[in-house]
């Protein structure tokens, strides 16, 4: 423990550079799993914390590595909290498009719906030509699962999860595409 703090009261890039190859990736990893932070906004954090520890490490006492770590997840946590009060409150309002259009556009509202109903028809069609697994992959991604649990789900190998996916949204975009042209 003793050599821990020895390294961090330096106060330089190489204090900041020592905790991150100890703690840096497990924060990130955290904050991106548990929280659902973008890239951006998690190193940001990670780093906000790496800067606070070496500033303020030598007012505190540890006993041991444990409680060291537990200090360090615990700034990170309170800079975790801070951002997520900070940013709920800021994302954007959207508004109904459909709700503007009905006010304005009223004799056109059944030519809208026959453009949606019909657009819908082309991704169903397209849907239904695809084996199960593939929908599962699909759709498990749109819910943001990792390819480790949709291999899970289907018996194919987590490594070519990534392949099949991008292939099959290719796939059901060009078909989909394509089902609408033909019926213009």
């Amino acid at each position: 423990m003793e050599e821990i703090l020895i390294k961090l009261k330096k106060k330089n890039e190489q204090s900041v550079a020592w905790i991150y190859t100890a703690y840096g990736k497990k924060l990130y990893g955290y904050a991106v799993s548990k929280w659902k932070l973008d890239e951006d906004s998690a190193w940001e954090l990670v780093y906000k914390t790496l800067y606070k520890v070496v500033e303020v490490n030598d007012r505190y006492k540890f006993e041991n590595e444990n409680k060291f770590c537990a200090w360090i997840f615990k700034i990170f946590i309170n800079y975790l909290r801070n951002h997520y009060r900070d940013t709920k409150n800021k994302h954007p309002e959207t508004v109904e498009i459909t709700e503007r259009l009905e006010r304005t556009m009223t004799g056109t509202e059944e030519i809208r719906k026959n453009v949606v109903s019909s657009s819908m028809k082309c991704l169903q069609a397209e849907l239904q030509k695809l084996e199960d697994w593939e929908r599962i992959v699909l759709l498990m991604r749109a819910q943001d699962f990792s390819y480790e649990e949709i291999g899970q789900y289907v018996n194919k190998p987590v490594e070519q999860l990534k392949v099949y996916y991008m292939r099959l949204k290719k796939k059901i975009t060009e078909g989909t595409n394509n089902c609408i042209e033909n019926k213009q």
